[in-house]
């Protein structure tokens, strides 16, 4: 154990790892708050309890094709995995994401060896490729899909608007947007359309697809739906105020973006000055740096000051982030 202790790649993944679960976990409270509210909202009306007549009429789950997929298709994990997975706008099943993720940590870690790097580093890495770098790439996936949605999301609504105006109830309004707005947000209403139209509730399908989505956007435009359906009143005037009410959050989101543009400049370059000033000391005197690696106290330092990075870097993000 004292030796394990001492080994730098040891200190080094633990760093890593640590960074890349504050990355990753950072900001779900507010979420499932809004969650709860929104979960909260759709259990009070009666239509959402009906249960729903088009789950025998969905396409057979692609998990089930093998016994891996039995194995994992009711681990909670796995539905989370698969609605992130959608929300993506991925093909890909849980089954095929987690067997790719497996592949590339795989390859990480065979590469290192070749290389005559040490097997407990080559681990390390395998592990934090395997496990990383797929879930950044999803999730840069679902911001990109969520930017493009919010920048659409109004225009929809508008047409929402026009077609309450003109006559149409809310289920043909859905097919209209459907047809005349692009994906993502055309997808997302083509989708509500065809489960309306199989019997679902309305509000039953508008809460499940806000889960999917998870954005605070749309969680706005379901609960309006739902408590005008409930209570009553113009949907119409309302909806036209939510359409105005998104524009602006978008553009104090745009201004946010841009006042904040020099602070997260400056974390940009204090952050990567450190491994700059590093990685120029590794090439021109490598002696220096070796009681970094062969001492333990250099590990320990080492640890720290990769844990400190790590640390300011998460507080300069948070702090770069507004809710709006």
């Amino acid at each position: 154990m004292p030796a394990l202790l001492q080994s730098v790649e040891v200190w080094i993944g633990l760093a890593v790892l640590l960074m890349l679960a504050l990355l990753v976990g950072g900001g779900r409270g507010e979420k499932k708050k809004q969650a709860a509210r929104l979960a909260r909202i759709t259990r009070s009306t009666t239509a959402a309890k009906v249960m729903d007549p088009a789950q025998t009429l969905r396409k057979r789950d692609p998990n089930a094709d093998s016994k891996f997929g039995q194995a994992i298709a009711h681990i909670s994990f796995v539905e989370r995995l698969q609605a992130r997975l959608e929300a993506g706008g991925m093909v890909l099943t849980p089954q095929q994401f987690l067997v790719r993720c497996g592949l590339i940590g795989l390859g990480g870690l065979v590469f290192l060896l070749v290389l005559g790097k040490p097997p407990l580093l080559a681990l390390l890495v395998g592990i934090i490729l395997g496990l990383g770098l797929p879930h950044l790439y999803v999730k840069r996936r679902i911001r990109k899909r969520q930017l493009q949605f919010l920048k659409l999301f109004p225009e929809a609504i508008d047409l929402i608007v026009r077609g309450l105006r003109a006559g149409l109830p809310v289920a043909e309004s859905f097919i209209v947007v459907s047809r005349e707005i692009p994906d993502p947000v055309g997808r997302v209403f083509f989708t509500l359309s065809q489960q309306t139209g199989l019997g679902v509730p309305m509000e039953k399908a508008l809460a499940d697809t806000a889960a999917k989505l998870d954005m605070t956007e749309f969680n706005f435009f379901v609960t309006t739906i739902i408590l005008q359906r409930e209570t009553g009143g113009n949907l119409g005037e309302i909806l036209s105020n939510l359409s105005q009410v998104l524009r602006d959050r978008q553009m104090m989101k745009l201004k946010i973006g841009a006042l904040s543009s020099e602070a997260r400049a400056s974390g940009y370059i204090v952050g990567s000055l450190p491994i700059f000033v590093f990685s120029i000391l590794s090439v021109i005197s490598p002696d220096y740096l070796n009681p970094l690696y062969d001492d333990f106290r250099g590990n320990i330092s080492l640890a720290v000051a990769i844990g400190m990075m790590v640390f300011g870097a998460f507080v300069m993000k948070r702090m770069t982030q507004m809710e709006i």
